[in-house]
């Protein structure tokens, strides 16, 4: 019988580097990694109270798709607690990071920037 991969304890450098990438953005925006990343009520991988809430994401691949349900549940957990929702996707290679962008709500940008 053959050993699905999640049984096998083995983790892709991805896997691997995500601890490292929300202890890095906590560390970033003067946040907190949240214990359990979502498994309790607090929902989100970093937080910072009253500000922002970030969900992350890290991948090995050339790209990432973002779900609607990704970005309704960071934007639900960020707007009960009026925070900032924020999806940050890191692009590594064998678990070194190479490039990280940011997926936020329009109107996110429009609380930081008034329009003219």
């Amino acid at each position: 019988m053959k050993i699905p991969k999640r049984k096998k304890g083995k983790h892709t450098p991805s896997h691997e580097r995500a601890p490292a990438q929300e202890a890095e953005l906590a560390k970033r925006f003067g946040g907190k990694v949240t214990r359990g990343s979502g498994n309790g009520n607090d929902k989100g991988d970093v937080r910072v109270k009253g500000v922002l809430r970030i969900e992350a994401k890290t991948t090995k691949h050339k790209s990432f798709s973002v779900t609607q349900d990704m970005l309704d549940k960071i934007e639900e957990a960020a707007l009960t607690s009026a925070e900032l929702p924020a999806l940050v996707v890191e692009f590594n290679e064998e678990g070194k990071p190479l490039r990280s962008v940011a997926v936020v709500p329009l109107w996110a940008l429009d609380a930081l920037i008034p329009a003219k």
